[in-house]
């Protein structure tokens, strides 16, 4: 079930329930009719209200694409505690969003995912089982094993031993032959997941596909300017699928 609630012409929150968590999110329209959309999946520790989703979802509406921010739970407005989440959850909660998407009378019917981090991963996975017309992945972890050598340990304590049993299933070498049209990005000082994870990434999809490189880009790709073009790019490369 969910329930709706219009805040403005634009932006409507929304709630969906799941059988011991609920999911908040909020959908942006943009002022055409029926139009493609994207869905933002924020990384492990994210919320929808970064500074990252919102200029995306305002730069993506303003180009006539909706776009679709929400929580994973344990995290921002979503129920549930950060300890229990795992890649199957999040998936579980993607799976959600995407069935609100779809049954939605004000969106068309082709949509994308942009995924930041364990986001992108998720979104991964998700699009290797489901119809996606394009994705973009920023920061996304290839091996996560590795990328969790770089998290603070303070950090991942917080994770319950769940999280790291559930991890080993999910292989990217095996459902990257599943994925096009895909769009990689990633910065060279990326010091959480190496810029090496984003070329094996790229490497093992499919065509159409496409990679860039910030040489300055943190995890975050935090940078203005950084920003600002990662955020063009994404918008350019889903336009051209979706549009």
């Amino acid at each position: 079930m969910q329930q709706q609630n219009i805040l403005n012409a634009s932006e409507e929150r929304f709630k969906l329930n799941l059988p011991d968590r609920i999911i908040h999110g909020a959908l942006h329209l943009s002022n055409r009719k029926n139009p493609p959309y994207v869905i933002a999946c924020h990384g492990l520790f994210s919320t929808m209200d970064s500074d990252k989703f919102t200029a995306i979802a305002d730069a993506f509406t303003k180009a006539g694409i909706a776009t679709i921010r929400f929580d994973f739970s344990g995290c921002g407005k979503s129920s549930g505690n950060i300890s229990d989440t795992t890649i199957s959850r999040r998936i579980e909660e993607l799976s959600k969003v995407v069935g609100f998407s779809k049954n939605h009378p004000a969106l068309g019917k082709k949509f994308g995912i942009l995924g930041s981090s364990l986001g992108g991963f998720v979104s991964l996975f998700f699009a290797a089982e489901h119809p996606v017309e394009v994705l973009s992945v920023w920061a996304t972890p290839y091996d996560l094993a590795e990328t969790c050598e770089n998290i603070p340990e303070n950090d991942l304590k917080i994770l319950n031993q769940s999280f790291f049993d559930d991890a080993l299933k999910y292989k990217l070498s095996s459902i990257l032959k599943k994925i096009n049209n895909l769009q990689v990005i990633h910065g060279k000082k990326d010091l959480t997941v190496p810029w090496q994870h984003a070329e094996k990434i790229y490497n093992m999809a499919n065509h159409p596909k496409k990679l860039l490189f910030f040489p300055e880009g943190d995890h975050s790709i935090s940078t203005k300017y950084d920003r600002e073009k990662a955020v063009d790019e994404s918008l350019n490369w889903i336009l051209n699928v979706i549009n």
